[in-house]
């Protein structure tokens, strides 16, 4: 029997060692490459040799996962792609359904809903269960991508516009005036960058102004 050979992309080394244990206990699946980052994926990955590739959305620092799923699916149109993700935001999973990709599966689910997300994209249909797809307003899904409007949480437009309107303030001094933890703070900060495909401090500024999303105290 011919084994379904999985690429895995994650940089937590604990979880790619975790994952490929689990999956190799299904007989029908090899996992014949493991990457930490986007880039060492797209290093590895073989047309010839990967027939899924499992890849977390957040690999920083470089290309995220749907841009690695982007150029794995230009290398190779009839390589399956799917993302693994803490993220279960309607916002990402929109972003990640509109870009085509294959499957989006959940961290904190069970190792088999990952392997049911595989063997479903195998047969050629596209793994986003409903509890996933419910989170995404219908009307988002009739909009084009270029007129895509990303939806920030209330913290995460709270952080931004500290950002835009109190250029001094580092990370620390946001989460003071917001009473929650720098570490918090750096992961919305992460969040918002993931959702904006924005990559420094500056930009998102400069997309808070032209948004307009802080009023009049926006410079």
């Amino acid at each position: 029997m011919k084994k379904i050979k999985i690429l895995l992309a994650d940089d937590h080394q604990i979880m790619l060692e975790g994952l490929k244990a689990l999956l190799e206990k299904e007989s029908e699946m090899e996992v014949v490459g493991m990457a930490n980052s986007g880039e060492d994926a797209l290093k590895l990955f073989d047309a010839e040799l990967i027939d899924v590739a499992v890849l977390d959305i957040s690999m920083p620092p470089g290309i995220d996962g749907i841009k690695t799923a982007l150029q794995i699916r230009k290398k190779s149109p009839k390589t399956k792609t799917i993302l693994l993700t803490m993220y279960g935001d309607g916002a990402f999973i929109l972003n990640a359904f509109k870009r085509d990709i294959d499957g989006y599966v959940i961290k904190e689910k069970s190792t088999d809903t990952l392997i049911t997300a595989i063997q479903t994209v195998l047969r050629g249909k596209r793994y986003f269960p409903l509890e996933l797809l419910d989170r995404i307003d219908p009307n988002d899904l009739q909009r084009d991508k270029d007129d895509e409007e990303v939806q920030l949480s209330k913290r995460e437009t709270e952080i931004i516009c500290l950002m835009a309107t109190e250029t001094a303030l580092n990370a620390r001094e946001i989460a003071d005036r917001l009473f929650i933890a720098k570490t918090t703070v750096d992961k919305h900060i992460q969040n918002i960058m993931e959702k904006l495909d924005l990559h420094k401090s500056k930009d998102l500024v400069k997309y808070a102004i032209e948004k307009k999303l802080c009023g009049r105290n926006t410079p």
